[in-house]
């Protein structure tokens, strides 16, 4: 009977795992693990986000997707929505520096005046003292472009007839746009 690999004659190899067991690596146990790590992360940070939203805010989100949605012409598929930041009247300045900081705009051109500043202020407080808001909900697409939705709510609900949805831009670029 001839000597086989593994009968007597074989040369000797010690075994790492043991006799008869493979080798075991950590690895993909590791990866499983840091996988299960982000969703649990990514699920705190999302609810994190959505709970710092009045019912309002929330509203006008859903709104405003299914706004989005039925924007599209003919089947259209729409560009996907990476992320998304939701503004009351009240946080116009927060829009403003988010326009700023995204290169949307310049400082220059988002120029307010005290005046108009307290114009907005008085605005959103007269719309909140009667239990409404006009909601921007500003939108990242999977195509490297914003776009935004308004949308009025009174008390926790969005109207939905009032979403207008379009991309992100300045009322100059938009008047330049429709001059030609």
């Amino acid at each position: 009977m001839p000597d086989t690999p593994d009968g007597p004659g074989a040369p000797d190899v010690p075994e790492a795992a043991g006799e008869g067991e493979p080798q075991r690596t950590w690895l993909p146990l590791a990866i499983a693990l840091s996988v299960a790590a982000l969703v649990v992360i990514g699920s705190f940070v999302a609810t994190a986000l959505t709970a710092r939203m009045s019912g309002a805010q929330s509203d006008a989100v859903r709104a405003c997707e299914a706004a989005y949605e039925a924007s599209a012409q003919d089947g259209e598929v729409m560009p996907r929505i990476i992320a998304g930041d939701v503004y009351g009247s009240a946080e116009w300045r927060d829009l403003r520096s988010f326009m700023i900081d995204q290169g949307i705009a310049t400082e220059e051109q988002l120029t307010v005046t005290d005046a108009q500043a307290a114009e907005r202020d008085d605005a959103a407080a007269a719309l909140a003292a009667d239990g409404r808001d006009l909601v921007t909900v500003v939108w990242w697409l999977d195509t490297e472009v914003h776009w935004t939705c308004t949308v009025d709510t009174e008390g926790d609900a969005a109207i939905d007839a009032t979403a207008m949805v379009g991309p992100l831009v300045l009322a100059d670029e938009a008047a330049a746009g429709t001059e030609g």
